[in-house]
Protein backbone atom coordinates (compact mmCIF):
# COMPACT_ATOMS: atom_id res chain seq x y z
CA UNK A 1 0.00 0.00 0.00
CA UNK A 2 1.37 3.29 -1.22
CA UNK A 3 1.74 6.69 0.85
CA UNK A 4 -1.40 7.93 -1.24
CA UNK A 5 -3.55 5.07 -0.43
CA UNK A 6 -3.06 5.10 3.31
CA UNK A 7 -3.44 8.97 3.65
CA UNK A 8 -6.65 8.79 1.23
CA UNK A 9 -8.15 6.18 3.61
CA UNK A 10 -7.32 8.00 7.09
CA UNK A 11 -10.86 10.10 6.29
CA UNK A 12 -12.57 7.12 6.27
CA UNK A 13 -11.70 5.75 10.29
CA UNK A 14 -13.25 6.16 12.99
CA UNK A 15 -11.95 8.18 16.32
CA UNK A 16 -10.14 4.97 18.00
CA UNK A 17 -8.48 3.71 14.76
CA UNK A 18 -7.31 7.63 14.25
CA UNK A 19 -6.13 7.67 17.75
CA UNK A 20 -4.01 4.05 17.11
CA UNK A 21 -2.70 5.80 13.83
CA UNK A 22 -1.47 8.89 15.66
CA UNK A 23 0.00 6.70 18.93
CA UNK A 24 2.09 4.16 15.78
CA UNK A 25 3.08 7.65 14.47
CA UNK A 26 4.29 9.01 17.07
CA UNK A 27 5.90 5.75 18.40
CA UNK A 28 7.70 5.58 14.79
CA UNK A 29 8.73 9.43 15.01
CA UNK A 30 10.17 9.11 17.97
CA UNK A 31 12.19 5.89 17.15
CA UNK A 32 13.74 7.52 14.58
CA UNK A 33 14.71 11.12 16.01
CA UNK A 34 16.63 8.93 18.66
CA UNK A 35 18.49 7.17 16.37
CA UNK A 36 18.89 10.04 14.13
CA UNK A 37 19.99 12.37 17.08
CA UNK A 38 22.28 9.40 18.58
CA UNK A 39 24.17 9.47 14.60
CA UNK A 40 24.23 13.51 14.75
CA UNK A 41 26.25 13.19 18.20
CA UNK A 42 28.38 10.63 16.47
CA UNK A 43 28.84 12.18 13.57
CA UNK A 44 29.27 15.96 15.30
CA UNK A 45 31.17 14.86 17.98
CA UNK A 46 34.41 17.16 18.80
CA UNK A 47 37.98 15.98 17.19
CA UNK A 48 40.95 16.84 17.94
CA UNK A 49 43.88 15.69 15.77
CA UNK A 50 47.95 16.50 16.58
CA UNK A 51 50.65 15.19 15.64
CA UNK A 52 53.70 14.26 16.81
CA UNK A 53 56.27 16.27 16.96
CA UNK A 54 60.07 14.67 15.74
CA UNK A 55 61.27 17.40 18.12
CA UNK A 56 59.07 18.44 20.80
CA UNK A 57 61.65 21.36 21.74
CA UNK A 58 60.57 23.13 18.23
CA UNK A 59 56.87 22.82 19.63
CA UNK A 60 56.90 26.71 20.18
CA UNK A 61 57.58 27.57 16.66
CA UNK A 62 53.81 25.76 15.93
CA UNK A 63 51.21 28.63 16.58
CA UNK A 64 47.42 26.85 17.57
CA UNK A 65 44.59 28.19 14.65
CA UNK A 66 41.12 27.70 16.56
CA UNK A 67 38.23 28.11 13.87
CA UNK A 68 34.84 27.56 14.90
CA UNK A 69 32.41 26.72 12.67
CA UNK A 70 28.53 26.69 12.47
CA UNK A 71 26.86 23.95 14.30
CA UNK A 72 25.30 22.98 11.07
CA UNK A 73 28.67 23.06 9.13
CA UNK A 74 29.12 19.87 7.39
CA UNK A 75 33.33 18.48 8.40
Amino acid sequence: MSAAEIIAELPRLSSPELAQVQAKLSELVGSSEAVSQTNSRAANSARSYSPRLAHPAKSIDFVKHIVELAPDAKL
